[in-house]
């Protein structure tokens, strides 16, 4: 028998099912994620969103996998401005942990697929040489050897494959036309693969809770640089990928039981969203508004705390009325009713809806 929060969360996953089904979702899957007790589960909910048909594009790290390697091996490496210089053997030791990484992951994600409750044999998990990379070169004086960036993406190719159902894994490694391999901030692919695909979601995967509201638009990004103190190249991939064309950017604490079905399938979430457009709007109503204001006053009128209106009252008086909208959905109205002859009226039927008491 399925409990009551199990079944509200259902409701309010619906209509967002059918409003992710066919996006293309480019998740970042940091390393400390990889090496965390919550990685497993995480997979898995990743394999759901799978199944529920959306197209994923997965970006895996391995920064901290590769620091123990090398400490481990008692082999000092220079970083400098936040990035790692790549020498020959650095090179070989982050191949060599990456590979295993990736393994790993498909590993895991081919049992998840072929176990209950999911057993959903038609979804693959392919991963290949999409990434063409080029080197950094020497930035104030440092030479960053085999540290690069991504140059280009065979998005022709990534999308017949998400066309197919199958998630694309993407390695933090790249290659350029002479046959070099470039080292990579997970990041930065990330980044640049959301762009490239126009994705509708880029949704970073990390394991801090950061001091920030549970939203921003691009203007109140902007004044949240001090909360990156520590992540300065995360807020400038979040702040390129919106003003380029990717929708929506969430930033999520994996290590949140079911944070990333939570963040994409209820209205408010548990991480940041982060919005080139509108998520809340407040506008003047209309009649499609109706059914969402009568669906929000009728506690209040069956309370006896508002009057009660009619849906053709209603419909009549529109144009009196203002709402808010939480993507899509009314959470809050009012009416103004002009007196006669003035320039003032008469403020009426102003209702919030209880789950968004003492909101900002």
């Amino acid at each position: 028998m399925p409990t009551q929060n199990s079944l509200d969360f259902f409701r309010e996953a619906a209509p967002y099912i059918h409003q992710h089904r066919g996006k293309t979702v480019v998740l970042a899957l940091g390393g400390n994620i990889i090496q965390h007790p919550c990685f497993v589960q995480v997979l898995k909910d990743i394999a759901i969103l799978s199944t529920l048909g959306v197209k994923i594009v997965l970006v895996h790290g391995a920064r901290p996998q590769v620091a123990a390697k090398l400490e481990q091996q008692q082999y000092k490496v220079l970083i400098k401005n936040d990035l790692r210089v790549t020498d020959a053997h650095t090179l070989e030791v982050a191949k060599d942990v990456i590979g295993h990484i990736r393994i790993d992951i498909e590993n895991q994600l081919t049992h998840v697929f072929n176990s209950p409750p999911i057993i959903h044999q038609g979804i693959g998990v392919l991963s290949g040489n999409f990434i063409t990379a080029q080197p950094i070169g020497v930035l104030n004086g440092v030479d960053y050897k085999f540290t690069g960036k991504v140059r280009k993406l065979n998005t022709a190719l990534l999308q017949d494959l998400l066309a197919q159902q199958s998630i694309v894994l993407l390695s933090p490694l790249g290659f350029s036309p002479t046959g070099e391999t470039f080292n990579l901030h997970y990041e930065d692919v990330a980044s640049f693969t959301a762009k490239r695909l126009q994705a509708d979601k880029l949704v970073f995967l990390h394991e801090e809770q950061l001091d920030l509201p549970y939203q921003a638009d691009l203007h109140q990004l902007s004044k949240l640089r001090e909360s990156f103190s520590q992540h300065q190249r995360l807020y400038q991939h979040i702040t390129e990928s919106l003003e380029r064309g990717v929708q929506r950017v969430h930033l999520i604490d994996a290590r949140i039981e079911g944070s990333l079905l939570t963040e994409l399938y209820t209205r408010d979430g548990v991480g940041t969203l982060f919005f080139a457009g509108h998520y809340d709007d407040l506008h003047a109503a209309s009649i499609e508004h109706v059914n969402g204001i009568l669906a929000l006053i009728k506690p209040l009128e069956e309370k006896g705390i508002l009057i009660k209106r009619s849906r053709e009252q209603l419909e009549l008086e529109i144009t009196n009325f203002i709402v808010s909208e939480r993507d899509k959905k009314v959470i809050a109205c009012a009416a103004c009713y002009p007196l006669a002859n003035t320039s003032i009226g008469e403020l009426a039927c102003l209702v919030v809806d209880k789950d968004y008491h003492g909101q900002n």
